[in-house]
Formats: structure tokens, C-alpha cells, sequence
């Protein structure tokens, strides 16, 4: 009889330490997956929501930044300008096809010597250089909203990509020949250059 209670005993005890064991088990597994969703949560927000929100803000700005600047005297003088220079663009036309069929490239370089000195004539004559300066005076702010990683640089190039680069091709001579001059021009236009070629590459 005590054998047989002895038995009962030792087989109740082995049930509830298997039972303990058990439930030390379920409690260690339902804490490491609690901290492994902590951590899933945490790689989710640093890698995923974080940075979408930052794009959002990013993006954000830099449409207001180009929104801004569509209300400014700058734009305003760059819509003139297409009406200005546009006597400039008819008086050149032959010049620009003989550049295109040029037989060489010293040649090429000679025809593009006497567009660069035509604009320069025709910016003194028609009195553009105040209107020019404004306009490429105006892309500082962009450059500096790219440096400090404000502004998003495929949303910018997207909205301005297009004048960037005509501005910059268009008046490359006045720029230089303001450059040439030394002094305070000598960093004439950087920052619309530096805007152009980030937009280009």
C-alpha cells in the first residue's frame, strides 16, 4: 500500500515538474517574442517609416520651396527674358545650323566664338544684363536647400531641370566674361552652375 503511494507521488511529481517546465518554456518563448516584435517594430520605424517620412518632408518642401520662387521678381524676369532674347534666337539661326554642320571642330569652335560674342553684343544693346543678373542671382537658395538635405533633388530636377539647364547653356558666355573680370564677379553664377551640373549628372 505505501509502495503503491509512493509511486502515485513520485509520478504526480514528475507530472507537475514537467508541467512547471512547460510553462517556464511558454513564458520564455512569449518574452523573446515580445522583444523580438519590439525589435521588428524598432527596424520598421528607423528603416521604413522614418525615412519615408523624411522623404515626405523633403519632398514637401522643396515643391513649396518651387512654388515660392514661381511668386518671385526672379521668375517673373525669366518669363521677360524668353520675350527678350527671342530677336537674339531668330538672328542667330543660320549661325546655329552652319555650327551643326560644321566640317571640324575648329571650325565648330570658331562658329561658337562668334554666337558667344553675338549674345554679349546683344545683351549691351538691349540693356539685359540687370534682368540676367536677377535671374541667376535667384538659385542660391536651391543649392543651399540640397547642401543641408532639405530639398529632394529628383522632385527639384523635375520642376526646374529643364530651365536650369537653359539658363545655363544660354547665357554660359555672360558668365564667364563676368568671371574674366575677377574681383567680386569671380565666382560669378556658381551656384547656378553647380545647380546645372548636379541636375545634368
Amino acid at each position: 500500500m505505501s509502495s503503491s503511494r509512493g509511486s502515485a507521488e513520485t509520478t504526480t511529481a514528475k507530472e507537475t515538474g514537467a508541467a512547471a517546465w512547460w510553462r517556464g518554456r511558454w513564458r520564455s518563448g512569449a518574452i523573446a517574442l515580445f522583444a523580438l516584435g519590439g525589435w521588428a517594430w524598432g527596424a520598421w520605424e528607423h528603416f521604413v517609416e522614418s525615412p519615408r517620412t523624411h522623404d515626405v518632408a523633403r519632398i514637401t518642401y522643396t515643391l513649396d520651396l518651387i512654388d515660392r520662387f514661381d511668386d518671385t521678381e526672379a521668375h517673373r524676369t525669366y518669363v521677360q527674358l524668353a520675350s527678350d532674347m527671342k530677336p537674339w534666337w531668330d538672328r542667330i539661326d543660320d549661325l546655329q545650323r552652319r555650327i551643326q554642320a560644321a566640317a571640324n571642330d575648329e571650325a565648330r569652335e570658331l562658329l561658337i566664338a562668334e554666337r558667344d560674342a553675338s549674345l554679349l553684343a546683344f545683351i549691351t544693346e538691349r540693356d539685359l544684363a540687370p534682368k540676367i543678373d536677377l535671374l541667376i542671382g535667384a538659385f542660391d537658395e536651391f543649392v543651399r536647400c540640397l547642401d543641408t538635405g532639405i530639398c529632394d533633388q529628383e522632385v527639384l530636377d523635375k520642376a526646374i531641370g529643364i530651365d536650369v539647364k537653359r539658363i545655363y547653356r544660354t547665357f554660359r558666355p555672360y558668365i564667364l566674361m563676368r568671371r574674366n573680370a575677377g574681383g567680386a564677379d569671380a565666382t560669378y553664377g556658381k551656384e547656378l552652375e553647380d545647380l546645372f551640373f548636379r541636375l545634368l549628372g
